[in-house]
């Protein structure tokens, strides 16, 4: 699609946030399904209601996230003996509570993006991304049959979730307001 018309779609919804039903993660993520097999999901970044840094994960599904407004980066990693030191947790994605602990150590290639950019991440690649408050992005998702998912965060850093729960009302309102603010920006306009 049209960058200019991505904007506008996702505008007139963000404009009438309240009625739709948002789900809020751990890693400062607001979210809302786009259709009803789960493809296509519209998020808007809230990096301050992230929980410590954003964690280093992969995903139960491919994905393909097209920025809308804001930027962000994304930065793909790989294990290397000569990178930073992870605790790396495994688990089955039906069951976040039994995990299996050990340490890698990974070395990261950064990606910023801004609006109109694309990027494609395949389920088991490890990445993390840091956006700008307010950033949107869109995301359409090729879901794979996957036993086991993993999450690396920094030595002693605490569990955060991955599952979603039901937005409230406030972290809708701020979380949109700061992405309706980005619109209105001068780099908002980029085509």
């Amino acid at each position: 699609m049209d960058n200019r018309l991505d904007q506008a779609l996702v505008r007139t919804i963000l404009e009438h946030a309240s009625d739709y039903p948002w789900r809020m993660q751990g890693i400062g993520l607001l979210a809302l399904r786009l259709d009803d097999r789960r493809e296509h999901r519209l998020h808007v970044w809230d990096p301050d209601g992230c929980i410590g840094d954003p964690p280093v994960h992969d995903h139960p599904y491919d994905f393909t996230s097209a920025v809308v407004v804001g930027a962000l980066t994304n930065t793909r990693y790989v294990e290397d003996p000569s990178g930073v030191e992870y605790c790396r947790q495994r688990y089955a994605p039906d069951d976040e509570s039994t995990r299996r602990t050990d340490s890698v150590r990974l070395v990261g290639t950064s990606t910023t993006l801004g609006p109109g950019a694309r990027y494609h991440q395949l389920a088991g690649e490890l990445h993390d991304s840091r956006q700008t408050p307010g950033t949107v992005t869109v995301i359409r998702c090729e879901w794979r049959d996957r036993a086991e998912l993993t999450v690396c965060q920094r030595p002693g850093t605490p569990w955060v979730s991955g599952r979603s729960q039901a937005a409230t009302p406030d972290e809708i309102r701020r979380t949109t307001a700061a992405a309706l603010a980005l619109f209105d920006a001068p780099l908002a306009r980029v085509v």
